[in-house]
């Protein structure tokens, strides 16, 4: 076996997938629906308390809000360039880690659709997501989300 090979076959295993339980995945799927749910809905407190005190929500454009206080006055603000029409969240390919201690990784494809009340519907850039979940009493709630924007990534990859 060459060195090459060696490396390759350390390196599969090393890195090799951790598949979730069936139960954590539909835990963490039912818990993104219901979590949207509420920001679809103008629920902005509810959306807010989905996530821990020290939570960091990392915005596309580089803002960070910290806390759900400064989540839910976000959400609300953002939630004003849709001048009444309905949004809907949609996540997909979805990957679930978790982690010794029990934290929970994903990452995962969003798009934001936006319904007017005449049936145009507007697709919003698409997003790739990375967030951190923990347990609270059991429960999960976010500790962090970093939002990545694809145009604005490939705007800067192709300036840079």
């Amino acid at each position: 076996m060459t060195t090459d090979e060696t490396t390759t076959t350390d390196a599969t295993t090393t890195n090799a997938p951790k598949f979730p339980s069936p139960e954590l995945y539909v835990e963490v799927t039912q818990f993104y629906a219901r979590q949207m749910h509420r920001m679809d809905g103008d629920d902005f407190g509810g959306f807010a308390a989905t996530f821990v005190a020290e939570a960091e929500f990392r915005l596309a454009g580089g803002t960070v809000l910290t806390g759900p206080e400064a989540i839910e006055a976000g959400a609300r603000a953002a939630a004003g360039r849709f001048d009444g029409a309905q949004p809907r969240h949609w996540f997909d390919m979805m990957t679930v880690e978790e982690a010794d201690d029990g934290t929970v990784s994903t990452s995962y494809y969003a798009t934001v659709t936006v319904t007017s009340a005449q049936g145009a519907v507007l697709v919003e850039p698409t997003c790739f997501v990375r967030d951190t979940l923990v347990r609270v009493s059991g429960v999960l709630r976010s500790r962090s989300r970093v939002i990545e924007r694809d145009d604005l990534v490939v705007r800067a990859r192709t300036q840079g």
